[in-house]
């Protein structure tokens, strides 16, 4: 009687090697979503310390009590002032980060200026465009806060 070697059917691999794919590109997306997570995480740090700056800039500059200056700027002053509170209005925390935010650099026995929105529903990536649109928007405001204290 002559032994037949048996053939591994392709068939009966198929299932394994689909497994390891799936886990290897799961590995990569995670990878990926981590350093995207990672990203948007500095990028909320960035902006949060952006934000503490410019309200202590406006801080001072509202305690100013020049009248020419009052009355050149006090619109301006207002509008920036409604402009941080709707930054703050819209600022998200980034999943996996919340723990390790620090609010120690500013204070928040007077006032507390940055308030979290409700955690919304979104992909790492699209929390990596959230943040970097905030970090846009909080430098914007910061430089025209800028602007009219270097006119001070």
């Amino acid at each position: 009687m002559i032994q037949r070697k048996r053939l591994i059917r392709p068939r009966k691999l198929l299932i394994p090697i689909l497994g390891i794919l799936a886990l290897s590109l799961s590995c990569s997306d995670k990878k990926q979503t981590n350093e995207d997570l990672q990203q948007a995480f500095e990028l909320h740090e960035k902006a949060i310390k952006i934000r503490q700056m410019a309200q202590d800039q406006m801080d001072q500059l509202q305690a100013n009590k020049d009248s020419l200056f009052v009355e050149a700027y006090a619109k301006d002053l207002r509008s920036l002032s409604s402009s941080l509170e709707a930054w703050d209005g819209q600022v998200v925390e980034v999943p996996g980060f919340e723990e390790e935010h620090d609010h120690s650099d500013h204070d928040h026995s007077d006032h507390d200026h940055h308030h979290h929105g409700e955690q919304q529903e979104l992909t790492p990536k699209q929390h990596l465009e959230v943040q970097q649109h905030l970090l846009d928007e909080i430098q914007a405001i910061a430089e025209k806060i800028n602007t009219i204290n270097e006119q001070t």
